[in-house]
């Protein structure tokens, strides 16, 4: 057991470098909506001003005055500080444009993302998953859902989901190990998550309670709240496991309360109050309330936003569940109430779809610990098969993602900014997904790519890297054409296929070396992880995709 565990940390560093490096390279090398942009802004003012404002005067449109009058962003403090330090990176020599700036900054979700990877390898060797099927698992939930997308854009949702994957794996040890310190890491990662978006505080309860060990046995509801309370007492307060479950969930509820801090002096020094965000402050923004019986179904199914079109290997949880609840209760059950909790509330909101943008990304922080479910699937033939068709749609559906810039489907149906307000039932009747094999088929792109005059629309157009503005007013009823003017809607999403299509003067960096670079890590975590799958003496992949191994869950106590 030494032994495998030594190997471990082989794997997991092979998993961050090739899962690393194929998100790097896929990634748009730009940024690619307007709330990065934003977030952006905030992180070079921190660099540069030791404050978070937004400096930038084509984005004063969207700024909230605080109480010094200056602008600030209604965006948390999250995905700003965690981009710090690539902008301060980009900013060593001579980049007076910040184009390299923007372009590392842009590259913070997929390191966040190669991290994530390593995350969820750990988390399923301690539920007892060897580590060949552990890496197998891992891969999938990188390339094959809704995980790649969020690794390759400025939206911050894949930074969401890697804390809310620590969270749990640092409780779920803390249960295991009986340790107060992995709690309070764990809290540590949850209390963070509010200065992502203020909502994902709903899921704290949840995490906290994947620090118990006590397996709480319900007796039937008959409508008298008696029973349950004496079923809590009994298997926590009178029982010697239960009350040291209680203080790891107690430490874990304190760490929250960290994050929970910062989010308030945040909003204290720029608005003058702990609970003012700014949101409720934008200009022109429609309500944020909607209607539910849109915005659940539109989540799940509706095929314009439904999670099981945009991540097909979330089917396979529907059989993997039972396997992983046998192995770690507390961690399904709890996933399984923080997920119905998390749709109810985001169902609920006006703008569910996360627009603009391709597939529900409100719903990424929760799928990671979905993909704990994979590892568990029944092992039979037939649902081998199975799981190998869904895991290659899975592949294609974020291949065709990836291909294009997402917001070329809205321009193209002169959609208004907020345009979910007044149709909620859009995502039932339209969807990227379907829409983009014929994008890609459209034979009007080779002359779109050689007559557009701009490389994308927006301020700056001597920048690359600087985000899209939408439609000019002049030509909302005509964003086709509007759209042909610009090379960014027609060639390849990733920057390795438009940057070297622009002059070299016009390229925020060294194209080559970059190139080099990365493919030389991919390469090396490819090897790595060769070598920890030879020393661990396990199948290869083609034979993993089933099951878990034979080791308890008590033995496998992580690397």
């Amino acid at each position: 057991m030494f032994f495998v565990k030594s190997c471990a940390h082989w794997l997991a560093a092979g998993l961050f470098l090739f899962v690393g490096a194929v998100y790097v390279l896929m990634s748009p090398g730009r940024i690619d909506i307007i709330d990065g942009q934003c977030r952006f802004e905030v992180a070079r003012s921190l660099v540069e001003a030791g404050q978070p404002t937004l400096r930038d005067p084509a984005l004063q449109w969207i700024g909230v005055r605080g109480k010094d009058r200056r602008l600030y962003s209604h965006y948390g403090l999250g995905a700003s500080a965690m981009g710090v330090p690539l902008v301060a990176l980009g900013k060593i020599g001579d980049d007076w444009k910040g184009e390299r700036q923007r372009f590392l900054f842009s590259l913070t979700c997929a390191l966040v993302g190669a991290g994530l990877a390593v995350v969820l390898f750990f988390f399923l060797l301690d539920l007892g998953v060897s580590p060949g099927r552990a890496v197998v698992w891992t891969l999938v939930n990188a390339f094959a859902t809704l995980t790649f997308i969020g690794a390759t854009t400025t939206f911050d949702n894949l930074q969401q989901a890697f804390f809310v994957l620590c969270a749990a794996w640092c409780a779920y040890r803390s249960a295991q190990r009986q340790s107060v310190r992995y709690a309070l890491a764990g809290g540590l990662c949850a209390g963070w998550l509010v200065n992502f978006v203020e909502h994902l505080v709903l899921l704290w309860p949840f995490l906290a309670l994947m620090c118990s060990r006590v397996n709480v046995t319900w007796p039937p509801w008959s409508g008298d709240l008696r029973p349950w309370l004496t079923h809590l007492w009994t298997d926590f307060w009178k029982t010697d496991a239960g009350r040291a479950s209680l203080q790891r969930i107690a430490a874990f509820s304190l760490a929250c309360g960290v994050g929970l801090v910062v989010f308030g002096v945040y909003n204290t020094l720029r608005f003058g109050h702990s609970l003012a965000t700014g949101k409720f402050d934008i200009p022109g923004h429609p309500s944020f309330w909607g209607n539910p019986l849109y915005g659940v179904p539109g989540l799940l199914i509706s095929p314009g936003k439904g999670v099981l079109w945009y991540s097909p290997p979330i089917l396979l949880a529907f059989f993997g569940y039972a396997g992983l609840r046998a192995h770690a209760p507390m961690v399904a059950r709890m996933t399984l109430a923080a997920s119905v909790v998390l749709v109810g509330f985001i169902g609920c909101i006006s703008f569910y779809g996360g627009d603009w943008c391709w597939g529900p990304r409100y719903l990424l922080p929760i799928l990671p610990l979905w993909s704990l479910t994979f590892a568990f699937l029944p092992s039979h033939t037939v649902m081998g098969w199975g799981a190998a068709v869904i895991v290659a749609v899975g592949l294609g559906v974020q291949a065709l993602g990836l291909s294009l810039d997402h917001q070329r489907f809205f321009l193209e149906r002169c959609l208004p900014p907020h345009f979910w307000a007044t149709d909620p039932g859009f995502y039932f009747r339209e969807s990227a997904l379907l829409a983009r094999p014929a994008e890609l088929l459209d034979p009007v792109n080779p002359s779109a790519r050689d007559k557009a005059c701009w490389f994308r629309p927006g301020p700056y157009d001597d920048t690359n890297t600087y985000c899209i503005f939408g439609l000019s007013p002049e030509w909302a009823d005509d964003g086709p054409l509007w759209a042909l003017n610009f090379e960014v809607f027609y060639v390849g999403r990733p920057w390795p296929i438009w940057m070297p299509r622009q002059p070299r003067e016009r390229q925020p960096i060294p194209l080559r070396w970059w190139l080099f670079g990365t493919l030389t890590a991919g390469a090396v975590g490819c090897g790595l992880l060769a070598y920890g799958l030879r020393l661990t003496s396990l199948p290869g992949t083609a034979g993993c995709l089933i099951g878990v191994s034979p080791h308890s869950n008590q033995a496998a106590t992580g690397p």
